[in-house]
């Protein structure tokens, strides 16, 4: 489509939509399920934005132990991203749905709200199983056995301690680490570092779901009554707002 198309077409658009709202604002037009629809399509682009620039904070490196979070949790990260941007993609055909009054649109709409709501309840499954699922001797069991000498060093390094126990006890020694360091062991630490992202992450997420499925629902209910008209197959029925 060439240029000339796309400004044709918009320039039809806006005196659709001056034609529409001529004689009355919109807010006097809307139904009650189309502000319903609005509201909570606004709430799902509203939070998915902010998951959106959480996540992106971590894989950049704009937050305090990026790095580690990163490291050891990539997965709850990008899953977060992919929730965001597939909600940010539904909300948006949501309010194209909703603008243009277009029950097929809406239909994508309810059929999007799915696997967004998938993806951001797995945030919350994976982080609290791992939570609650012995994580002292999980991470003990994972320093000793599976964490490479560059993990243990990224460990140390951004918590500022040396070993897991002391410095004695699988430490990954550099100039900071070593035998004879005042620096204390990581287990503490690491112990509470893990607890708390974790816990703030399933929060956030469980949190999040009877929100996701208030939005779900508004669509659910509100995606036929977008307009005045009834949508029935019987004859002579227009809109509802006719006396």
């Amino acid at each position: 489509m060439t240029i000339e198309g796309l400004a044709e077409r918009w320039r039809a658009y806006q005196a659709w939509w001056a034609k529409q709202y001529s004689e009355q604002p919109f807010y006097r037009i809307w139904t009650k399920s189309k502000w319903i629809l609005f509201f909570s399509a606004v709430l799902l682009l509203t939070y998915s934005c902010a998951a959106l620039a959480i996540s992106l904070g971590y894989i950049l490196g704009h937050f305090e132990y990026s790095v580690v979070v990163l490291e050891f949790h990539a997965n709850i990260i990008y899953i977060t991203l992919a929730g965001s941007i597939v909600g940010i993609v539904t909300a948006l055909v949501g309010l194209v749905g909703i603008f243009r009054e277009n029950r097929i649109w809406l239909s994508w709409y309810n059929v999007m709200l799915w696997p967004v709501f998938a993806l951001y309840l797995s945030i919350g499954y994976i982080s609290f199983r791992r939570a609650k699922n012995h994580l002292r001797q999980r991470l003990r069991d994972e320093w000793t056995h599976s964490y490479t000498r560059e993990q243990r060093l990224l460990v140390q390094r951004n918590l500022k301690c040396c070993g897991y126990l002391d410095p004695f006890s699988n430490g990954a020694y550099d100039l900071r680490c070593f035998p004879l360091t005042n620096l204390p062991g990581c287990q503490h630490k690491y112990n509470i570092f893990e607890d708390k992202l974790l816990t703030i992450c399933w929060s956030a997420s469980f949190l999040l779901a009877p929100v996701q499925l208030f939005v779900m629902i508004s669509a659910l209910l509100c995606s036929n009554h977008v307009d005045g008209m009834l949508r029935s197959g019987r004859p002579g029925l227009k809109s509802f707002k006719e006396k």
